[in-house]
């Protein structure tokens, strides 16, 4: 009962969070847009994001919510030019993990993301790009890998039903994407030992339990001149399949 109230408490904090966030980050874009290069204003945006995910985890862990392990991340050191980091999608909250972790994220989101309040200010200034409509998310992004961007896409393009399988057939986007820029694609494998925040899981309900993760770097994937996006994406989809546990980390 003590548990539940602690985490009652942080659930409100978290919320006051990210309202003051939300509003600092739509201000933030109304001083520097106007006034700043695009490239500019986006790193200064990007930058600033990763800072308040970061802070926001550290607050999460002062509370005891969650343990999280980073693991291989270190190989994207020196590493330049577009890049995809393409993680699986157990929860609600994994990009915050992983832009906290790499810098310089762009991500794609869902469009409808960019009318929460919380997340729009933010988005719109690390220059996140929307998954609505297709063809201009395929555009933009194929441009911003070409102009060495680093993108943030998560092939299954939703969360993780994980009572069908242990992870989603993949979107077919991703695979336009890697295939007409050349970039290669940074698998990135989330295991957790909860099902918090995954899908059907209500921004309501608290956890019931420590929160444990490992987030692990796999190896990149390139796709050769002569693949088809649909066999890319085959490819790519298998490295997770025999890469994933087929249970889930263990502990409380």
């Amino acid at each position: 009962m003590l548990m539940q109230a602690w985490l009652g408490v942080v659930l409100v904090l978290s919320m006051a969070y990210w309202a003051v966030g939300g509003l600092l980050f739509v201000l933030a874009g109304l001083v520097l847009a106007p006034f700043l290069p695009l490239e500019t204003s986006r790193t200064i945006g990007q930058w600033l994001l990763q800072g308040a995910f970061r802070n926001f985890l550290r607050l999460l862990r002062l509370c005891g919510v969650f343990e999280c392990e980073f693991r291989g991340f270190e190989a994207l050191e020196g590493v330049s030019g577009g890049l995809i980091i393409a993680p699986n999608h157990p929860a609600l909250w994994d990009a915050v993990f992983v832009i906290a972790r790499v810098p310089g994220l762009r991500c794609i989101m869902k469009a409808s993301l960019l009318h929460n309040p919380f997340l729009r200010g933010g988005a719109k200034l690390a220059g996140f790009i929307p998954n609505k409509p297709a063809h201009k998310m395929l555009q933009r992004s194929i441009e911003a890998l070409r102009q060495g961007d680093r993108l943030l896409f998560f092939p299954e393009g939703t969360r993780t039903r994980k009572h069908e399988n242990s992870i989603n057939a993949f979107q077919g986007g991703l695979g336009i994407i890697a295939t007409q820029s050349s970039a290669p694609v940074w698998p990135v494998f989330i295991e957790t030992n909860s099902d918090y925040l995954s899908k059907g899981w209500p921004l309501w309900r608290l956890p019931d339990k420590k929160i444990r993760l490992r987030i692990t770097l796999g190896e990149p994937l390139a796709s050769p001149p002569d693949e088809s996006a649909a066999e890319f994406m085959s490819r790519l989809r298998e490295v997770y399949l025999t890469t994933l546990p087929r249970t889930a980390l263990k502990g409380g």
